[in-house]
């Protein structure tokens, strides 16, 4: 008798069970590939082994995209809003039918193809004209902090035209700013100061300037929300500033951009998964 009322009881909850499972969201559909925002630092910060190994790196991650993915590549200097200096933006044709499925299969081999050779001879030559003429220039280049609106606004835009794909950001760069036309219109310096006193009071400038003064234009948006994912590759930052701190002041930039600290991933070079959905 005590089985068969446990038995009965139980009945409810098994089928309230099974009603929740039958209503669970079904799986997102998955993304048909990366749209590559890539940032390049080639200034006179970064000697010529170094700006070598970060092109090399460059070229990798573009070679390790999907064929369908969309590849962006922007120069850091003291532009704030300026066009990419190579762009990959393959297009396929539409499967309707099994004609249409032997077309698109064509079409990957042969994007396959240029990436290889003259798309990659055209990056190439982008990053190589980059790095030769930001080597010429003098005084503060490396501006940053003052492009993050306009790619909050970009981001926002391949989004739309791309809804199907996920978006990455790259940033190759040692990640010192030393701009005399900051965020805030006035000059920055990420350097160390000369010694630990002055230091303290350099970076509590920073995070005040940036407490204070960085906001986002409007309509705001939300990288978190936008599924955005960053990835910083440092070159070398060292003899500059301490990686701690490097982190903690772009914390403090991306966290006014709805990133967490665990939302940024910091690397010394390329990994396998840049390029993998």
């Amino acid at each position: 008798m005590t089985r068969r009322l446990l038995s009965i009881s139980l009945c409810p909850a098994l089928f309230a069970a099974l009603f929740a499972l039958s209503k669970c969201d079904p799986e997102p559909p998955k993304k048909k590939g990366i749209v590559a925002i890539v940032y390049t630092d080639l200034t006179k910060s970064i000697d010529n082994e170094t700006a070598d190994r970060q092109k090399r790196n460059i070229e990798e991650l573009f070679q390790n995209l999907a064929p369908a993915s969309k590849f962006y590549l922007f120069s850091i200097d003291r532009g704030t809003n300026k066009p990419s200096i190579y762009e990959f933006i393959p297009r396929f044709t539409e499967i309707k039918n099994a004609e249409d499925e032997d077309k698109v299969n064509e079409e990957i081999s042969n994007t396959k193809k240029a990436k290889e050779s003259t798309e990659l001879e055209k990056l190439n030559s982008s990053l190589n004209s980059y790095h030769a003429s930001i080597a010429g220039e003098r005084g503060p280049v490396s501006c940053i902090s003052n492009k993050l609106n306009s790619l909050l606004d970009m981001i926002g835009n391949k989004k739309a035209s791309f809804p199907d794909y996920e978006i990455r950001v790259f940033f190759y760069s040692d990640m010192i700013e030393q701009c005399e036309n900051s965020f805030d219109g006035k000059p920055l310096t990420f350097q160390r100061a000369a010694n630990d006193k002055e230091e303290t009071k350099h970076l509590q400038d920073i995070q005040n300037r940036i407490e204070q003064n960085f906001e986002q234009g409007s309509p705001k948006k939300n990288l978190k929300s936008m599924d955005t994912k960053i990835y910083v590759v440092l070159t070398s930052q060292d003899d500059k500033q301490s990686l701690k701190n490097l982190k903690t002041i772009w914390n403090s930039f991306f966290g006014k951009l709805g990133l967490q600290p665990e939302d940024l991933v910091w690397a010394n070079g390329n990994e396998d998964y840049f390029g993998k959905l």
